[in-house]
């Protein structure tokens, strides 16, 4: 039986505008006041909440003590300071957009930028308010970049980080955490990152690395797997890192070091703003991102790790180097000599207050794809998904990888499991099938059917609501094979947008304010109207009441359009 279901080809934004294609764009605060309230008793165990789990309101964090059902307990965490006060004097380094230490004023970041069009360094300081001077920003030239070549460290041991040689990639002025500015990484900015100081040590078996802010993907970038942290020189045996998505390009993340050279975590990293952080402590890596947390074995061989990188992955040879971070960071926090839990407690609720951050948060959306999705050739992080963020609050995961396959995809439904068993109303958004047709992909449009139908029928069965993106007109046949399947009911997800569906701005290919010259990826124009069209359909499965996961039979799983697919 044909199967009637939702298209939704040329849709206003609702719930809010989204930010303009070019300039500064900020990320929606996770919560606000007028709509924050403090945890209560039935926000227990069957609301999804664990004990340690954090809540932030307007500035106060409540951790869960209990959370039996229907008598909870959430207790207010005395003032939590700021985020590196946490560690007091084993603090190595902190440093970032925003004041890290208590009191601190001074440099923050040296940066290299273009003013009438003389190239100059200045120096960015944190003034006596606590917040970033931003002045030489806004005398830049229209179009050009500020690059940061070195992050001070406010922690007053000197151990500051300077641009990777030749690889001076990481922006400051075009992204914005809440109302904080961030160091942002993106696929357009290269790789790159920042130099531990060699004579910078730590211990190998008690250390903590922490950030603030933001990650633009949960995924592999382009070409190999972004690495936040590496510590330690000499390769492997002497080396410990935290990368996402790893060898396999499944969304999760990794752990590596002498005992294991690949480990992967039961975790995947929310896009939507958070603290995150690797504690390694007593064999044991304790991994958290908002309020989620994996655990991983920690054995590293030398008693302390030398130097290493931030944001950049210096080992493994040209081709792993490649590897794009996905960092849209606010902070960082290097400390070592960390026995206490709860330090790294006060860590994540003074970064939960600082930003107003809501960890607490479980509505969700997932998105898996390609390219498209992840956002190749964009700088700074302005993929479709972290853009949509500017229209609501839930958690966001960006699963996307560029040069996936479907075949990839069924691969990240694993991490998307894992995000479900955490989330409460949940959507997800499936948009791919271009790359398997190409080169020595070899995967014929038969299979690639098939396998959204997998992706899709699996996604259902994890209680998702599922939007399906109809193919671009990039490949005609595979459009047309889409429209089809959707037609007869052979695909059947709970929503299909069509952004490119002739007269809208994405149906011309030659349109280069919305696609780049190889008419396959979409401009930071293009990634906007993809957020401005898919959102409709993201806020209304995640509005409350909301039908989630209907099975594709049930009645009323589907609503009618009439015409059908266009």
């Amino acid at each position: 039986m044909k199967q009637t279901l939702r298209v939704m080809c040329s849709l206003c934004c609702l719930g809010g505008v989204l930010p303009a294609a070019h300039g500064i764009m900020p990320m929606a605060r996770a919560a606000t006041c007028a709509q924050a309230s403090p945890p209560g008793p039935t926000d227990d165990a069957g609301q999804g909440y664990k004990a340690d789990d954090l809540w932030q309101a307007c500035g106060t964090v409540w951790r869960a003590i209990s959370v039996r059902a229907g008598a909870a307990v959430w207790q207010n965490v005395p003032e939590p300071g700021l985020p590196a006060d946490a560690f007091g004097q084993h603090t190595l380094f902190a440093g970032g957009t925003v004041r890290m230490v208590s009191g601190y004023t001074g440099p923050a970041l040296d940066v290299s930028l273009t003013s009438q069009g003389v190239p100059s360094t200045q120096t960015l300081n944190i003034t006596a308010s606590g917040q970033l001077d931003t002045t030489p920003l806004r005398q830049r030239d229209p179009g050009t970049y500020a690059l940061v070549t070195r992050v001070y460290d406010q922690s007053g041991h000197g151990n500051h980080l300077l641009a990777t040689p030749g690889k001076a990639v990481v922006h400051v002025g075009e992204v914005r955490v809440g109302d904080a500015e961030a160091l942002s990484w993106g696929e357009a900015n290269g790789p790159g990152g920042f130099v531990l100081p060699p004579t910078l040590n730590v211990d190998a078996r008690s250390f903590f690395f922490g950030t603030t802010g933001a990650y633009a993907s949960s995924n592999s970038g382009y070409a190999a797997y972004p690495v936040p942290l590496l510590l330690g020189q000499g390769g492997a045996g002497h080396e410990a890192k935290v990368y996402f998505g790893g060898y396999e390009l499944d969304g999760f993340v990794h752990v590596a070091d002498s005992a294991s050279l690949d480990q992967r975590l039961d975790l995947v990293v929310t896009n939507s703003p958070a603290s995150f952080s690797l504690w390694a402590h007593d064999g044991t890596y304790h991994v958290q991102s908002g309020n989620a947390q994996a655990l991983g074995r920690s054995r590293i061989t030398p008693p302390t790790l030398a130097g290493g990188y931030i944001g950049f992955n210096a080992d493994g040879g040209p081709w792993f180097s490649q590897g794009r971070n996905t960092g849209l960071w606010t902070g960082l926090v290097l400390a070592d000599h960390v026995s206490d839990p709860e330090a790294v407690v006060r860590f994540r609720a003074a970064a939960a207050a600082q930003g107003q951050y809501a960890p607490q948060l479980r509505t969700a959306l997932v998105a898996l794809g390609d390219s498209r999705t992840e956002g190749y050739l964009v700088a700074d992080g302005q993929n479709w998904p972290r853009l949509a963020q500017a229209n609501g609050q839930y958690q966001s995961y960006n699963l996307a990888v560029s040069g996936a396959t479907t075949r990839h995809m069924l691969g990240m439904l694993p991490a998307a499991a894992t995000i479900a068993r955490h989330a409460g109303p949940r959507v997800a958004v499936v948009f791919g099938g271009y790359n398997d047709h190409l080169g020595p992909n070899g995967i014929g449009y038969d299979e690639t059917l098939a396998n959204l139908r997998h992706i899709v029928q699996g996604l259902h069965d994890l209680k998702y609501r599922v939007v399906l993106v109809a193919e671009a007109p990039t490949d005609p046949v595979l459009r047309g094979k889409v429209l089809a399947a959707l037609a007869t009911g052979d695909l059947h997800p709970d929503t299909v947008v069509d952004p490119f569906a002739a007269g809208l701005p994405l149906s011309n290919l030659g349109n280069t304010l919305y696609w780049n010259s190889d008419v396959t990826h979409p401009t930071v124009a293009g990634q906007a109207e993809l957020a401005r069209l898919l959102w409709p359909a993201i806020g209304a499965a995640l509005a409350p009441g909301a039908a989630q996961g209907v099975s594709p039979d049930a009645p009323g799983a589907y609503q009618p359009v009439q015409g059908g697919p266009p």
